[in-house]
């Protein structure tokens, strides 16, 4: 399996507890981040023998001292891991992470969990200072041009600005990667053979490990049958705004919907991402408004709604389906990237219970008014707009009237086309700087926005 970017951001004195979904390749990047350490303990609470340590009521130094004698280790040289593998199967073990001291010489104590259970929620919310919280994600854009092995893509992709040279290729890439997604798996499948038609397999697994895991959390036929309906139903519905009511022209009434969906963002599957009408930092989501769902992987969602096909075809994306799947691969490139930057505790932007993350999109506060700009973005106390859409600036008619109310002239447009800077301006007449990037670098989009910015200043 391919090496994680994220290896060279970690630390061997690390306190780390790693939440993503099944298949993300959390245990991978632990056992590959392993080879640093001299001595490696690995438990895996997902089964009743490692569950066993934690149960005897032992204190917190006698119990690591019991892991060390049964498994056969002893402290050794300068570095030690500790690997707790899905944590969230014994709450008992969550207490004992709780209590690991602030300083423990040469050690480093790692948890994983695929579901975000209470006792993990109490856990992060202690915002312990020696603490480090890491949401982890399907490969970006990035690890996917590592993994293809072509070194001269990705150094071009990694420059900023990124060469106009470049664009074709990039962007033939980053088709691709769309389609298939980025989930470690399926990218490994892809690259060993760079066939696209014995992908299916690996979907259909996936899909089965996530309805499987779910059934086993969940107490009653009911509840277990809204939450299978909407995970196999809702991947249509991606990078759109959604109704809880009668949701996929079920019979589901809002209740129980909503708490079905949030089953699966406590699994990470998906996230519900609620609009903000404000055009001054900070972004504050509206919850009262319909919320636009942001699913783990384009790839998923490419597959189950039938639609790879059309898109292998297509040259532009943001053309398609109504530009859903360009802001559905844009949205996971932005959250996973801005994931990577944020290894530290009490950062509301990766907070894994309720996924508050400066991805917000913007709407209109006014009835009966359709404006809706697809995402807004922090930078320097400004809340930059981003569109995801083809065509000329003159037609983008929902950036006009953020940028009419903005304190600032910085908007951003990313399309199928080439890199490109301008002045325009809104219908009413007011002037802004309109920066277009091909959406292959959504991953690169705060860097670009610091050249942007610093270019139009002078």
């Amino acid at each position: 399996m391919f090496e994680r970017l994220l290896i060279k951001k970690l630390t061997t004195n690390l306190h780390l507890v790693i939440f993503g979904a099944k298949g993300v390749g959390k245990t991978t990047l632990v056992n590959q981040w392993a080879k640093n350490f001299g001595t490696y303990l690995y438990l895996n609470l997902a089964e009743t023998a490692d569950r066993h340590f934690f149960v005897t009521g032992d204190s917190w130094d006698e119990t690591l001292q019991s892991i060390y004698f049964l498994k056969d280790k002893s402290p050794r040289g300068t570095r030690n891991l500790v690997f707790l593998d899905e944590i969230q199967h014994c709450p008992e073990a969550v207490s004992w992470f709780r209590q690991t001291p602030a300083i423990l010489k040469n050690m480093s104590i790692v948890a994983t969990a695929s579901v975000c259970s209470d006792p993990l929620a109490e856990l992060v919310a202690l915002e312990k200072a020696d603490l480090s919280i890491l949401n982890l994600h399907p490969f970006t854009f990035e690890e996917f041009l590592l993994a293809s092995g072509d070194t001269e893509a990705l150094e071009t992709w990694q420059e900023v600005p990124a060469p106009a040279s470049a664009s074709a290729k990039l962007l033939r890439y980053f088709h691709i990667y769309t389609l298939i997604g980025g989930m470690p798996e399926i990218v490994n499948a892809y690259m060993t053979d760079r066939h696209l038609s014995g992908l299916k397999p690996f979907y259909e697994y996936l899909l089965n490990r996530y309805l499987e895991e779910i059934s086993a959390k969940v107490y009653g036929n009911k509840r277990s049958e809204t939450l299978q309906f909407i995970l196999q139903n809702a991947f249509p519905y991606a990078a759109t705004r959604i109704k809880f009511n009668r949701f996929g022209n079920s019979g589901y009434r809002s209740r129980e919907t909503g708490t079905a969906f949030k089953m699966l963002e406590k699994h990470f599957l998906l996230r519900l991402i609620y609009p903000s009408t404000q055009v001054t930092f900070p972004a504050i989501p509206d919850r009262a408004k319909f919320p636009r769902l942001q699913f783990l992987d384009t790839g998923l969602v490419n597959y189950f709604s039938g639609i790879q096909k059309q898109l292998y075809l297509t040259p532009d994306m943001s053309a398609i389906f109504h530009g859903q799947i360009a802001r559905q691969a844009v949205g996971q490139e932005i959250i996973a990237t801005e994931s990577q930057n944020y290894i530290a505790q009490s950062d509301p932007r990766i907070f894994p219970m309720t996924f508050q993350h400066d991805l917000h999109f913007w709407v209109r506060d006014k009835a009966q008014s359709g404006a809706e700009v697809d995402f807004v973005l922090p930078y320097n106390n400004f809340l930059i707009p981003v569109v995801v859409r083809p065509g000329e600036p003159g037609r983008l008619r929902s950036l006009h009237q953020f940028m009419d109310v903005a304190p600032h002239p910085y908007a951003v447009r990313l399309h199928a086309g080439v890199l490109g800077i301008q002045q325009t301006q809104t219908i009413k007449g007011k002037k802004y700087f309109l920066l277009s990037l091909p959406y292959f670098l959504a991953g690169k989009i705060r860097e670009h926005i610091e050249g942007f910015r610093k270019l139009v200043e002078g």
